[in-house]
């Protein structure tokens, strides 16, 4: 899913995503986004990609919380992007 709930309400975004939350019970989904309050809500783990590189993967949490490297966790704080 590329940017799903870009253009939807706040309402109309919950419901969105609890729809994913079922639908991950038995699917994989791929989010791509740029909102990373989303990410964190919806997520169970996270890719960070920048200029086309993966910079890091792992679990959401750690990721948010705890990253290893310096560029993702400049973008997840918002000091770039």
């Amino acid at each position: 899913m590329d940017e799903p709930a870009s253009a939807l309400d706040p309402i109309a975004t919950e419901k969105l995503e609890q729809g994913m939350e079922e639908l991950k019970k038995d699917l994989c989904i791929v989010i791509v986004t740029h909102n990373m309050q989303q990410a964190m809500r919806i997520s169970d783990n996270t890719a960070f990609f920048y200029m086309g590189e993966l910079v890091e993967h792992g679990p959401t949490k750690q990721i948010f919380s705890n990253a290893t490297e310096e560029k993702t966790r400049q973008y997840v704080s918002g000091s770039f992007g």
